[in-house]
């Protein structure tokens, strides 16, 4: 008697507890290694799972996908659109297929400075092209993550000072995005479509001789070990979208989706920071300029760049957005009125 009353006097006490709720489980998918001490991209995912972990008290809980196990950025970009997964950071070109207008950000030669294009891609551009993409998508943005600064031209064949030194060259291209296929046709260069997960590959194999990444992402992924020579031509400022799945996020508590939106703003910020340390370092630009030979176009061999590869590509950019094209126009008036 004795026992079932303490078996019973313990079932009570338990059921008095508060059950303990499974934390809401977040996925981030990215291509990028997963190396936050040099990788901008895995510097924001880590910093967004550490403070929701914090600031939700574990009831909010990320687990990254990285180095493109789950895909491709177009892949990536799809599986989250569809649910399969709640969030990803991808390239712009891994998001036109679902989002057009993002491509007006690809206009080469847009921004003079980082400092500019940060605002940019921070305002009322943004805020504008936000509200679009979840009234035309199943997709939320975030926001932009900083790539690492400006793309820089690499290659294993020549050194590159003008746009005629490119001539012949296969250099990678993003599959089905017109504007970077307008860019190095520009130059009469081959554009060779490759995706992200087989870059290095067909680098090392020589199936392609040169790309265009920002400094911190060739050596993160190693880049530099298959090519001789870089250029800082400084053309292209093409930062990771940060995508969310619209009915994820919905489902969520106020409270909850509050917090994933403070805690993406704030991991970006973080990723600048993370940017402009590592581009003073061995693994941004100061490491880059001692493993290749580094090429730095005056200003008037830059306008020569310029003149030769920004008109086809805003050629191709309208063509390619149709009835969007207003986008370029409303992209043009963000950089006109920044600082």
């Amino acid at each position: 008697m004795l026992k079932r009353s303490l078996l019973g006097l313990a079932f009570m006490v338990l059921a008095a507890l508060p059950v303990r709720a499974e934390p809401v489980q977040i996925f981030l998918a990215h291509a990028q290694p997963q190396v936050s001490a040099s990788d901008p991209v895995a510097a924001v995912a880590a910093e967004f799972r550490r403070l929701l972990a914090e600031r939700s008290q574990g009831r909010l809980a990320v687990e990254i996908f990285p180095d493109g196990v789950l895909g491709g950025n177009r892949d990536m970009a799809s599986l989250t659109s569809k649910g399969v997964i709640q969030s990803a950071l991808v390239t712009v070109g891994g998001v036109t297929a679902l989002y057009p207008p993002l491509m007006a950000t690809q206009l080469p030669f847009a921004f003079d400075t980082i400092a500019q294009a940060r605002e940019v891609m921070a305002g009322p551009f943004v805020r504008d092209m936000a509200t679009d993409m979840a009234a035309r998508t199943k997709l939320t943005l975030l926001g932009f993550a900083d790539p690492g600064g400006f793309h820089v031209l690499t290659n294993l064949d020549r050194p590159i000072t003008d746009p005629d030194d490119m001539w012949g060259l296969r250099l990678r291209a993003i599959p089905g995005f017109a504007p970077l296929d307008a860019m190095i046709t520009a130059v009469n260069a081959r554009p060779v479509q490759v995706s992200s997960r087989d870059e290095l590959s067909m680098l090392a194999m020589g199936a392609i001789d040169g790309q265009m990444s920002p400094p911190a992402v060739i050596m993160a992924r190693n880049f530099d070990t298959v090519q001789r020579y870089a250029t800082f031509i400084d053309a292209i400022y093409s930062p990771y979208v940060w995508l969310f799945n619209t009915a994820a996020l919905n489902a969520m508590t106020a409270e909850d989706a509050a917090l994933v939106r403070q805690a993406a703003s704030d991991a970006l910020a973080f990723g600048r920071h993370t940017v402009d340390a590592v581009d003073k370092t061995e693994r941004g630009r100061v490491g880059l300029a001692k493993r290749l030979t580094v090429l730095t176009p005056s200003p008037q061999e830059r306008q020569q760049f310029k003149e030769t590869m920004q008109p086809p590509v805003e050629e191709a950019i309208v063509e390619a957005l149709g009835k969007d094209a207003a986008w370029l126009e409303k992209f043009r008036t963000a950089i006109s009125t920044s600082h």
